[in-house]
């Protein structure tokens, strides 16, 4: 996907009166497909959103502020006067040592995230070869709605192999794995807050399994300070 179809899928995503729940199955299952036959030049299209109630009953993990990355943190703290190169800079910085701290790169490739005009702000986005298969990471931000876990996984097609969601401290975790006909894997995650949207997703590329555990992908996906 270049960066013109990034760029139409953000826009949408932004302008949809009625925008589909979860997150897209297709769009994580055609990601495995596209890394693998195109040496990684692909991303992965941003997760839909709902308004909707949490249903009662689920349970509640507390984490740390994600507004906050914290005083001590050598990529700074989100401000109102931050330029887009700003922006970019204290995220790529975020991303880069969550990913870092779970995962052997092993490759020259800059890790910089592309920002992307979206409506009134930015988007921004990351493909990495990790391996022989790739990271992609998509960081948006969220105008105040708040996705149900109860219709997360609803109407997903392909509907994915697996598909969980929970509450994480003030927003949504959706998890999903998703199983290609030839028995590739593909492991997505997206957390939903009120002033973000993170998308995360590995695949192995010509491996079956992707470089990253279905865990690590939460992981980096629930990082503190990735707000736009």
């Amino acid at each position: 996907m270049e960066d013109q179809d990034v760029r139409s899928a953000l826009k949408e995503y932004v302008t949809e009166a009625e925008p589909p729940v979860g997150l897209t199955g297709d769009g994580v299952l055609a990601a495995g497909r596209r890394s693998r036959r195109r040496r990684l030049t692909t991303v992965v299209a941003a997760v839909a959103l709902a308004v909707a109630g949490f249903p009662a009953g689920t349970a509640i993990i507390a984490l740390p502020d994600r507004d906050d990355p914290a005083a001590a943190s050598p990529c700074g703290a989100k401000s109102p006067e931050e330029t887009t190169e700003a922006v970019k800079a204290r995220l790529t910085c975020v991303l880069e040592a969550a990913v870092r701290a779970r995962v052997t790169l092993g490759s020259d490739t800059p890790f910089e995230l592309k920002a992307i005009p979206i409506g009134q702000g930015n988007g921004y986005h990351l493909v990495y070869p990790v391996r022989d298969g790739s990271l992609s990471v998509t960081v948006l931000p969220n105008n105040g709605t708040l996705l149900s876990t109860g219709m997360a996984c609803r109407g997903l097609d392909p509907a994915p192999a697996t598909c969980s969601a929970s509450l994480i401290d003030g927003g949504t975790l959706v998890e999903t794995t998703t199983k290609e006909n030839d028995g590739h894997l593909t492991y997505g995650a997206a957390y939903q807050i009120e002033t973000a949207i993170v998308e995360v997703s590995t695949d192995g590329g010509d491996n079956a399994r992707p470089p990253l555990s279905e865990a690590q992908v939460r992981e980096i996906a629930l990082t503190p300070g990735l707000v736009p």
